[in-house]
């Protein structure tokens, strides 16, 4: 998933109803997937899974991330953001995709690459390069970044933002990276 705010369990919730999920079930497993809603609560991942403290160590020392998450949480201070949400998406979405680097790292054979296409976002006016701050936590886990390729563009950000922010192209990108 992308850090976008988009539900896939409402996007394929009919898809989902055929697989004999209900109401129930779909709540369940909306708060099991990846954080990239606003509806996600915060895991304790290292709960969790003890061998990710690394993961966690990585996102903690990430300053990029860490001053975007400190804007976004002072933005929500000041009731400037259109969902308070945002601030604990945004950091549950890192914070599980450097886990997820972790598992990758931990399950791909020497010399094999791993490919992720991905978007950057943009929260109350701030562009979130994803693109560069997942490359660098893969870097910090691990990982060598081979290549980030930019494709072609013109996806901007949101028409909530558009109006207080202006309209901004983002960058959509394929992440190279090869586990030594």
């Amino acid at each position: 998933p992308y850090c976008n705010r988009y539900d896939y369990t409402r996007t394929y919730a009919l898809e989902l109803a055929l697989l004999g999920i209900d109401e129930a079930g779909l709540l369940k497993l909306r708060q099991e997937m990846l954080s990239c809603t606003v509806e996600n609560r915060a895991k304790d991942l290292l709960q969790m899974n003890r061998n990710w403290a690394p993961a966690l160590a990585a996102a903690d020392g990430h300053e990029l991330l860490q001053a975007i998450l400190a804007y976004l949480e002072l933005q929500k201070e000041l009731d400037l953001l259109n969902n308070d949400g945002i601030p604990r998406m945004v950091r549950g979405y890192f914070y599980e995709m450097a886990c997820v680097i972790v598992e990758c790292m931990r399950v791909l054979k020497p010399g094999a690459p791993l490919i992720m296409v991905n978007d950057n976002v943009r929260y109350a006016g701030a562009s979130i390069s994803v693109d560069i701050i997942l490359s660098e936590l893969a870097e910090r886990l691990g990982f060598v970044t081979e290549q980030i390729l930019v494709l072609p563009s013109g996806k901007g950000n949101s028409s909530q933002q558009m109006g207080a922010h202006g309209r901004e192209a983002l960058r959509k990108c394929v992440y190279v990276w090869r586990k030594p």
